[in-house]
């Protein structure tokens, strides 16, 4: 099988992170992000809601009831990702649109100083706002403060929460149950703390009030201190982790010493460390470049966001140049399981195996955050590229 995404011999540019493929794999690339925008631009109404799910099985239909709020602000957040780093505007008025929508729907007071990404009881069950819901409405919602398209005071407030929620020892309770007024480990996941930074590292960008920054490196600097604790063997990859770990090294006046740069790119290291042990690199293998602790593309996908964005905050050329075939594996496994023709082109199904004759419903599911994931990590591999 011929490799869609050669890797040619100089991996590194002295004056930026760049990794240099063919123009034809460029094309590629850019087919599978252009095939990404036309699925999540079909898969908006009128109003600015995403079409949750959908199924190659024709004869599979779903109620429309469920819906992620944290997912709604995640496109959003990616279809950003697309204007800002490769400056493709085509669909920045639906982009608006999902924002507006995102805002009036999802948006809520948790007290006059506070307000939250709440969920819907009958999307979701129960109404709770997280941690890792207000950084991903951050992180999609704060570059449209310069066009005044949102306002300053819900970016504030949202991020108030995130510190509300933010611990003294910079860790973050999970959620907050609105009704019974009190913070809580349901519905925990291990990637909040990273959203959360990240949202905050993202409203610093255009809001330059320090305290937005201080809490983003008081959590990333736990994350890292309760990574060196673990030791990369029993680390679990947290791509949003490295997604605001990378946008901190971004940020020009991070005010950072030397000991805590030290620390965030052996967070970086350890968390590369643990997941590309277990990517499948048998070139004869049909699943070449997938990870086999991941069954389901969304999950390639998200380490492949994570790696990325390490990639940018590493030091040793030696992890780095075995990281960059990594991700070009990763980056054509990915793009050769997209869906590239019919209804749903451009969506991303469950499974890899989503065509093949055994496969179940489940397995042919396109979800919009399946999209998301994948779209973002080509983007940024991309941007890499430029």
């Amino acid at each position: 099988m011929r490799n869609p995404f050669p890797i040619l011999s100089n991996f590194f540019d002295k004056k930026k992170d760049s990794i240099e493929i063919t123009p034809e794999s460029s094309d590629e690339l850019e087919n599978a992000i252009i095939l990404a925008l036309i699925y999540i631009s079909k898969n908006m109404d009128s109003e600015g809601k995403f079409v949750y799910q959908n199924n190659l099985n024709p004869k599979k239909k779903y109620s429309g009831k469920s819906y992620g709020t944290l997912r709604h602000a995640g496109t959003l957040y990616s279809m950003y990702l697309c204007e800002r780093l490769l400056g493709k505007t085509a669909l920045h008025n639906k982009r608006l649109l999902g924002s507006e929508y995102l805002i009036k729907t999802y948006i809520r007071k948790v007290n006059k100083d506070m307000y939250g990404l709440l969920s819907q009881p009958t999307e979701e069950g129960l109404i709770f706002a997280t941690s890792g819901g207000a950084g991903l409405a951050l992180c999609a919602l704060s570059n449209l403060l310069p066009e005044n398209k949102v306002p300053k005071h819900i970016l504030e407030k949202l991020a108030n929460f995130i510190i509300f929620m933010q611990t003294s020892k910079g860790d973050f309770w999970p959620s907050y149950l609105v009704i019974q007024k009190e913070k809580s480990n349901i519905n925990a996941a291990r990637f909040y703390p990273g959203e959360a930074c990240l949202g905050l590292l993202y409203l610093y960008e255009f809001d330059k009030n320090p305290q937005w920054l201080e809490a983003a490196k008081k959590g990333l600097f736990r994350l890292a201190e309760n990574a060196e604790e673990k030791g990369s063997a029993n680390l679990k990859f947290d791509h949003w982790g490295m997604l605001a770990t990378q946008k901190l090294f971004a940020t020009p006046d991070n005010a950072m010493n030397s000991p805590q740069r030290d620390l965030m790119r052996k967070f970086a290291e350890r968390n590369v460390k643990a997941i590309i042990a277990k990517q499948n690199l048998n070139t004869r293998d049909e699943k070449f470049g997938s990870f086999t602790i991941n069954r389901s593309l969304c999950g390639n996908a998200t380490n492949m966001e994570g790696l990325i964005a390490a990639y940018q905050c590493l030091d040793d050329k030696v992890l780095k140049q075995k990281l960059a075939y990594s991700l070009k594996a990763g980056v054509e496994f990915l793009a050769k399981r997209q869906v590239k023709k019919g209804k749903y082109e451009g969506g991303v199904p469950a499974s890899p195996d989503w065509d093949k004759p055994e496969a179940k419903n489940i397995d042919k599911e396109i979800r919009i955050d399946y999209v998301q994931h994948a779209m973002s990590a080509w983007i940024a591999y991309k941007s890499l590229t430029n």
